[in-house]
């Protein structure tokens, strides 16, 4: 018995066994495992969403899936005209759409022509496109100001704070009801967050239909506010006042109009005043971000800065109203557009380098650098030892190294044993 013994421990320690005992599930050995397991629930967490809400809000456009569809179906859809197709979508489907969503609804139409109807028929809100409320409740108009409201709060931001309202209890119902459909309740915060991710690929590749429509909600605020308002004091009734819950529907029609703000998007080639005191200023923060730049960046560029200045809460409100007020219109191709460029960046055979250095103390160089550019023609090179010699001449001083590399590396690129003007990206 001892020698079976011995050679099953051997046997165990070569083959790595662990000896284990069972302990029935009855057991008392077990009972103890099993209380260790289990928590004592002493701060449970408050979760309002539903499972399908959660889903949505983790998974983005979840909502399309054939689990909780709505709307007509898209042979249906297909049969109608562009404009009555997106209607009924827009009007029957979700509450807000993805563009890449709705595009599925146009296979045969170009992209322009898609957000032409939906800026004629669409709000923007988070990059999403939402019906015109007229559409909805035309002859309601306490269902219009209430959604009105709700959407031009969330147009600004995908979370926001409602303040107890001194309106009527019927308003206030109205404009709960919209807030359920459009975001989420968060007690613990105390706020409503937007129930869809912000589409910011739109937002990126469609800047010109996102500043036409921040102008549309920026010409209706006030109204929709002072409605609101109004409609808080005693004695006030929506006969007279709510006519103006549609606001949003006349400043599209406005916004597209010849007389829309300040004639730029129809063409005008005329600056206001305050666009042109902040083009400069915009013009060097883009020359901050790209340090090359051809005529069609500079456009690019700026159409970009209003895009992401609109998105910022403090951000100075001139660089987008100076967006829109370029963007599609002929100004960009006037000389006064051109001479103002030459104000802060200086022409090198078609490509625009900044007159100003982020670094003062290098500017005297870097205006040393452009000039032997541009005297060296479209495919001029540079030398170290042709740099030094210019500088020595102009400045009357010997640079050091750490400033050559510092003003060559930030406008030109290496080419062998040479330097050229680095190309726009």
């Amino acid at each position: 018995n001892k020698r079976m013994g011995s050679i099953e421990q051997r046997s165990n320690e070569e083959e790595c066994w662990v000896p284990l005992k069972y302990h029935g599930s009855k057991s008392d050995f077990s009972a103890r495992y099993l209380q260790r397991m289990l928590v004592e629930e002493n701060s449970p967490i408050h979760f309002t969403m539903n499972p399908y809400d959660y889903v949505s809000s983790l998974c983005p456009g979840a909502g399309s899936n054939n689990t909780k569809s709505k709307g007509p179906s898209r042979r249906f859809l297909l049969s109608m005209p562009l404009e009555e197709r997106f209607k009924k979508l827009l009007c029957e489907g979700e509450p807000v759409q993805r563009f890449s969503t709705l595009m599925h609804f146009a296979p045969n139409d170009t992209v322009e022509d898609v957000i032409g109807v939906l800026h004629k028929n669409g709000l923007l809100v988070q990059g999403l496109w939402a019906p015109r409320s007229p559409l909805l409740f035309n002859n309601d108009k306490m269902k219009c100001l209430a959604r009105d409201y709700v959407l031009l709060s969330f147009s600004k931001n995908s979370v926001v704070k409602f303040q107890h309202l001194s309106v009527s209890p019927k308003l206030r119902d109205h404009i709960k009801c919209f807030l359920n459909i459009f975001a989420v309740e968060r007690p613990d915060f105390k706020d409503w967050k937007f129930r869809q991710q912000t589409d910011l690929s739109f937002i990126k590749e469609h800047p010109n239909i996102v500043i036409k429509q921040e102008q549309v909600w920026a010409a209706a605020e006030k109204q929709i506010t002072d409605v609101i308002n109004k409609l808080g004091k005693s004695g006030s009734t929506l006969r007279n006042d709510a006519g103006k819950s549609a606001m949003v529907n006349k400043h599209l029609k406005a916004i597209n109009s010849s007389n829309g703000p300040s004639g730029a998007l129809t063409g005008n080639k005329n600056l206001s005043n305050e666009s042109r005191e902040a083009l400069p200023k915009a013009l060097q923060k883009l020359f901050q971000i790209h340090k090359v730049c051809s005529l069609p960046l500079i456009k690019q560029g700026l159409r970009d800065l209003a895009v992401s200045q609109s998105t910022l809460p403090k951000a100075d409100a001139r660089m987008t109203v100076l967006a829109a007020e370029i963007v599609d219109s002929s100004f960009v191709d006037t000389q006064e557009f051109a001479e103002v460029i030459s104000q802060v960046a200086t022409n090198i055979h078609g490509f625009y380098v900044s007159k100003s250095s982020e670094d003062p103390q290098h500017g005297p160089l870097r205006k040393v650098v452009t000039d032997l550019l541009l005297a060296g023609g479209p495919d001029a090179k540079l030398k170290k030892a042709d740099v030094v010699e210019a500088a020595r001449h102009v400045l009357k001083r010997e640079i050091s190294n750490a400033e050559y590399s510092k003003v060559m590396s930030d406008i030109c690129e290496s080419k062998g044993s040479a330097w050229i003007l680095k190309k726009p990206k």
